[in-house]
């Protein structure tokens, strides 16, 4: 399913329930969609962090102090920089997902 089918669905979805429509059985379905959607998310935060965590240790530095200062230019372009970099990259998307799957304002 494309991205616009997708988005289509779901503006019809907000449609109806902006026009008064209630379902129990459509709330209770997409509540479990988000619930899935969350717990497949979290259990990817783990196993990023423990990526991260083996590079925190190898290199005796955090990952945010990583962050900033690969982002920053203070960090040689290495194979295995890249690849720490991109599991920060992860993680952030991962979290953003999180705090809107869950209702949290991520502008804060």
């Amino acid at each position: 399913m494309t991205a616009s089918i997708s988005l289509y669905n779901l503006e019809r979805l907000k449609q109806l329930y902006v026009a008064g429509f209630q379902d129990t059985f459509l709330d209770n379905a997409l509540r479990k969609i988000i619930d899935h959607q969350i717990a497949r998310d979290e259990a990817d935060l783990q196993r990023i962090d423990k990526e991260l965590s083996q590079f925190e240790q190898q290199h005796n530095l955090t990952s945010d102090e990583f962050w900033v200062r690969f982002q920053a230019g203070e960090m040689a372009d290495t194979v295995d920089f890249m690849e720490w970099n991109t599991f920060c990259k992860m993680r952030q998307r991962i979290i953003t997902r999180l705090q809107i799957l869950q209702g949290e304002n991520v502008d804060e």
